[in-house]
């Protein structure tokens, strides 16, 4: 079973979650956009939209405005979210070293990022657990939740405790080195066996079983994001661009669908 997740599964997952998601997003482009449904206010050059990306991706700034509790929860997880993918990335690729770039001695590189990985591993696992809390607790909130919804939490909860309790008792934990080689063996296609720890290992197995499903499920609000504020927030043009084979420019200069009243 072991040598099936570590070996043989990192495969199927990547390409599951690679097709899966590219699919998603042909679909989504492939889609027409019939009516311009630019939202106000109205931006008026590529730099204004630029803008209001940033603020929603960044600050989650609807969110902030129309519903503060979930923003609570989700701004704080999702901050913690990428600070620990970008950490996991920067610390395995220079084994905990990467502070070294700024001055900091290996010593002091190594702990600083075993404690910022373990300080945003803390902050998303309670992010998360409110998460659910409100899930479970707030009638609106739970009447509108699927089961689907409570095993996302559920799943990122898991893989989060398990990553936070190796961080949190060393002797359960694996060091950077080992994971670095587990890892290129893999990119290089030539898959090496995991080291023998079960905690790394159960963190490994449910980190691919949420990629697996991550492009059939809401997580791919990721990536959803974007092409709904391209739809809501783009420069606004008229005619919209999907309209299959009407001149809509043509049509309203001779009235077509419109009132005699609205005809100038």
């Amino acid at each position: 079973m072991t040598y099936f997740i570590a070996q043989i599964l990192p495969y199927i997952t990547v390409t599951i979650f690679v097709l899966g998601v590219l699919y998603r997003l042909w679909r989504w482009a492939s889609a027409r956009i019939v009516h311009n449904i630019t939202l106000a206010p109205f931006p008026q050059s590529n730099g204004e939209v630029v803008g209001i990306y940033a603020r929603q991706v960044i600050l989650f700034e609807n969110l902030f405005k129309f519903d503060m509790p979930v923003w609570v929860g989700g701004w704080f997880f999702h901050i913690a979210l990428f600070s620990i993918i970008g950490g996991h990335v920067l610390g395995i690729y220079t084994l905990g070293k990467e502070f070294m770039y700024v001055g900091a001695s290996e010593k002091l590189s190594v702990y600083m990022s075993d404690l910022l990985g373990l300080t945003f591993g803390i902050l998303a696992l309670i992010a998360l657990f409110y998460l659910l809390y409100r899930r479970v607790a707030v009638d609106k909130v739970r009447l509108v939740s699927n089961p689907s919804d409570y095993l996302w939490l559920l799943l990122l909860i898991a893989i989060v405790a398990v990553g936070d309790f190796m961080r949190l008792f060393p002797g359960y934990g694996i060091e950077y080195a080992p994971v670095k080689e587990y890892i290129t063996t893999l990119v290089m296609f030539q898959p090496a066996a995991i080291p023998a720890n079960a905690l790394f290992i159960t963190h490994i197995f449910l980190v691919q079983i949420l990629l697996i499903v991550f492009p059939f499920s809401k997580l791919m609000h990721v990536f959803g994001m974007f092409g709904e504020r391209w739809i809501e927030n783009r420069v606004y043009k008229d005619p919209a661009p999907g309209l299959p084979n009407v001149d809509v420019a043509a049509a309203r200069a001779a009235g077509a669908g419109l009132a005699k009243s609205d005809v100038a």
